[in-house]
């Protein structure tokens, strides 16, 4: 009845284009019967079979293909006979020619008409080439994902709505998540609510800017900590897809953190944990402001430790760095109310004290913090008593910025060391011209340092018979557009300034310089003797110097001389000694200088290998019209030659100080009378004549 309608309803030209389409389709296409033979074969299957497809027909898969492939085959056959419905799946064989085939194969149960299934027809797509693509493809994209999961930045993709559609390895490990339980999933349903919703809304902005963006965001990571990521994302259109976002984010915590360190580090003095000068002119800045807005003053003081660089010369830095740690701990215990507080430089605190109102209130805190500062420091055994010396600026009156009132009270300061230390002084105008022209000197004198700047003076020493003895050397600055300075006026600066340690090795050198230039002019060994400063006394590496200079310009035993004071040796006897007795065996002369006006001269003077005696010119100014003075002189000069040293009188200026000098047997002369200190070149016709 099939067969009729059919027959009925389509002509056979129809038909014989059907079938002609069927044969010459791309697909296999075929009909068995419950056999598991062929009815009907295209051309297609005869390809795949290296067989003529009259030949096909009436023959079983087992004609064509392997035995395992064969009984595959047969099973799926079955499968569609036994339930009469569709099948649908992947088929690979190995086929006549030896080649591994896969074909994606659609069979139907054919049916009769009383619905029994009488055989099934088959259509085959050799889809080979498209499964070797993708397999390709996933090899391609397992590889992508390892190597995505292994590098150091979380890349994701979200959809338009946010769901996962990607998460590396990175993301995955911070949240502690499999990527089965991200893909599908919100921000909402992964992080805490308000991370989420500041990620969410910088998607939004991406998605809606419709470009690149980078943002900082953060993140709480499965280890509860707080993770700080740079995140780039960008819309990101695939063909065919919707839009969707992709996201790169690098992590910066520990950048973060380092970050704040720096900036910690720079607002904050390591020693102490204090402000530093940076910190504190910012804070007084704003502490200036209120001021003015409330119409009050306020006072800035800087506070210095007197004689802090001794500390460290003869104590070492450990002490020095305990010293000041416990200077700052004491600032912050004073018991008065510190608006600021920092540590400015080397032992140089400054504070505010918002609090006082008048200039009397002010006086009283600083001397009350002054004298809290002053009680003994348990730095070491046994502990050490300290002075401080302080400068105070007050706003409105001396100034009304930060930068401004700090040099006042650094002024204020500076003056009451150069009085005398152990004091305060209240910052004035007439101060402040004295501290410019401190200033001036101080960046005039660090120029000067290297350069040619300084040059040596020699002042002639004199026997009684009118012959040279020696000189003394004497430093001179030729100072730029003002001329030449003398010691007085830059030595102790030098000093403050940490300066004078290689100011002094210059004039070892040039003395030692000039000894062998008088010797190279055929004038013999003529002695010249240097001005030891406390820091050189105070340098174990003299010695060795000294000794290195005289050997590198030929200086024989006894041409060089060194001369220092009292004061220099009372700050730490055993220590100058020692380095004395070291000079004194390598050859060199010693003297004292201005011997006399120092303190327990005598308890150290039969100790000291010294020399010579310098009689100070206190002594000699009236030798000659004073008898106290005279048996005083003559009295020194007899202790000195029992202990078997020459003396050297300073400042003769006539005729009848050295007469008297004389008849109290004193050795050598010194001072206008005879010279002043002339340069180089006078010196050596001075010394001709």
């Amino acid at each position: 009845m099939r067969k009729t309608a059919r027959a009925a309803s389509a002509a056979p030209g129809q038909l014989d284009s059907l079938w002609t389409l069927i044969d010459n389709l791309d697909a296999c296409f075929y009909v068995k019967d419950l056999d598991g033979r062929y009815r009907f074969a295209n051309r297609a299957l005869g390809v795949a079979f290296d067989a003529d497809p009259a030949d096909i027909v009436g023959r079983t898969d087992a004609d064509f293909v392997d035995v395992e492939a064969c009984d595959m085959l047969l099973v799926s056959d079955r499968e569609v006979f036994a339930s009469g419905a569709r099948l649908e799946r992947d088929e690979e064989l190995c086929m006549p020619d030896g080649a591994h085939r896969v074909f994606r194969t659609v069979k139907l149960p054919l049916f009769d008409a009383a619905r029994c299934v009488t055989g099934l027809c088959g259509i085959s797509t050799d889809v080979t080439e498209q499964q070797r693509a993708v397999e390709k493809l996933i090899e391609r994209n397992t590889l992508l994902d390892t190597i995505l999961s292994n590098v150091e930045i979380s890349i994701y993709m979200k959809d338009i709505e946010g769901r996962y559609l990607y998460a590396n390895g990175q993301v995955l490990k911070l949240l502690g998540l499999k990527l089965e339980d991200m893909l599908g999933r919100t921000d909402n349903e992964i992080l805490p609510p308000e991370q989420a919703r500041q990620v969410i809304e910088n998607d939004r902005a991406v998605m809606a800017g419709g470009a690149r963006s980078g943002i900082e965001e953060s993140v709480f990571g499965v280890d509860g900590r707080k993770h700080h990521f740079w995140s780039r994302k960008m819309p990101l259109q695939l063909p065919g897809q919707p839009t969707c976002l992709i996201g790169f984010s690098t992590e910066i915590t520990e950048l973060r953190g380092l970050r704040k360190r720096i900036e910690h580090d720079r607002i904050t003095d390591s020693l102490t944990g204090l402000a530093n000068r940076v910190m504190f002119e910012s804070a007084l800045d704003e502490q200036l402001l209120m001021a003015r807005l409330g119409n009050t003053r306020l006072a800035v003081v800087m506070v210095d430790l007197d004689q802090f660089k001794y500390i460290n010369n003869n104590f070492g830095q450990a002490v020095g760095d305990g010293l000041i740690q416990a200077v700052g701990t004491r600032l912050q215990q004073c018991g008065v109310s510190i608006g600021s507080l920092a540590r400015l430089s080397g032992d140089e605190f400054g504070f505010t004290l918002p609090q006082a109102d008048t200039v009397e209130e002010v006086a009283c805190q600083v001397e009350q913090i002054r004298a809290f500062l002053s009680q003994p420091y348990v730095v070491q055994e046994p502990p050490l008593h300290l002075t401080f010396s302080a400068g105070i600026a007050l706003s409105g009156e001396d100034g009304n910025s930060a930068d401004a009132l700090l040099s006042r009270a650094e002024a204020a300061m500076y003056s009451a060391k150069d009085n005398g230390r152990d004091q305060y002084r209240f910052y004035s105008p007439q101060l402040g011209s004295t501290v410019a022209e401190r200033v001036a000197l101080e960046r005039d004198l660090r120029a000067a340092m290297g350069s040619r700047e300084f040059t040596l003076h020699y002042q002639p020493k004199m026997r009684r018979d009118g012959t040279v003895a020696g000189f003394e050397a004497l430093i001179r600055w030729n100072r730029p557009g003002v001329g030449l300075v003398s010691p007085d006026q830059f030595i102790p600066l030098a000093e403050q300034l940490g300066l004078l340690l290689g100011q002094g090795r210059w004039v070892i050198d040039e003395a030692c310089r000039q000894v062998a230039s008088w010797r190279e002019q055929g004038m013999g060994d003529v002695p010249v003797a240097v001005n030891l400063s406390t820091s050189q006394l105070a340098s174990a590496a003299l010695p060795d110097f000294v000794f290195e200079r005289m050997r590198a310009h030929g200086v024989a035993d006894g041409c060089l001389e060194m001369e220092l004071t009292e004061s220099m040796m009372m700050s730490d006897p055993e220590r100058a000694i020692a380095i004395l007795n070291r000079l004194r065996e390598g050859g060199i002369a010693l003297s004292i200088d201005d011997f006399g006006t120092g303190f327990s001269s005598m308890a150290y003077l039969r100790q000291l290998p010294v020399n010579t005696l310098k009689l100070d010119r206190s002594f000699v100014r009236n030798i000659a019209v004073d008898a106290k003075d005279a048996d005083l002189c003559a009295g020194i000069m007899a202790l000195a030659h029992k202990l078997d040293m020459d003396v050297v009188a300073e400042g003769v200026e006539t005729r009848e100080q050295h007469d008297a000098l004389a008849a109290a047997n004193c050795d050598l002369f010194q001072g206008y009378l005879f010279s002043r200190p002339l340069p180089a070149a006078q010196a050596t016709d001075f010394l001709s004549r």
